[in-house]
C-alpha cells in the first residue's frame, strides 16, 4: 500500500506483485471477507490513478503479473521471430 499511496508509479509492478501475493494469503487463511475490504479501500483511495488500477482490477479477477511471462521470454518471442540469419553479401571475405 505504501507505494501507491506515495505515488511511485515506477514501482506499481513490484506493488501489483505484492497485491497479488497479499490476495493469495488472505484466501488460503479464509479471510475473503477481508481481501473485499482491501480491495474496496484500494478502489476507493486509488480510483484515478490510470497506470495502476487495470493491473489492480486484473489481481483482483486472478490474472495477475505472474500469469504473465517475464520480460526476457517477452523480447525473445517477439524478436526472435523477427530475426534469421544475417543477408549474404554474395562475395567471399578477403
Amino acid at each position: 500500500m505504501s507505494v501507491v499511496n506515495t505515488k511511485k508509479s515506477k514501482y506499481y509492478g513490484a506493488a501489483l506483485g505484492n497485491f497479488e501475493r497479499a490476495k493469495r494469503c488472505y484466501e488460503k487463511a479464509g479471510l475473503g471477507a477481508d481481501w473485499e475490504s482491501v480491495v474496496r479501500e484500494v478502489r476507493e483511495a486509488h480510483h484515478r490513478k490510470t497506470g495502476f488500477m487495470p493491473g489492480f482490477e486484473d489481481v483482483v479477477k486472478g490474472a495477475g503479473p505472474s500469469e504473465e511471462p517475464p520480460f526476457l521470454e517477452r523480447a525473445k518471442a517477439r524478436w526472435g521471430a523477427k530475426t534469421g540469419p544475417p543477408p549474404s553479401s554474395g562475395s567471399a571475405p578477403r
